[in-house]
């Protein structure tokens, strides 16, 4: 699995396993650490952040996934 670890948003990003096309999220915590138990799926309708920003983050993971 690969993860971009966004320092502003608190967060790791990754794609999807299954069809690689929808952007998940999980909290980095206060010591680093990630739980990947607690991925969850990005919702642009409900996102506080620009929904380019979320596209531009997706996009690079896919590039990431192709090398």
């Amino acid at each position: 699995m690969l993860m971009l670890k966004v320092e502003d948003h608190g967060c790791v990003y990754a794609l999807s396993q299954e069809d690689g096309d929808e952007l998940y999220y999980a909290p980095v915590y206060a010591n680093g650490s990630v739980n990947l138990e607690e991925f969850a799926p990005v919702d642009l309708g409900s996102a506080d952040m620009d929904e380019m920003e979320l596209f531009d983050i997706r996009n690079r993971l896919a590039k990431l996934a192709e090398v």
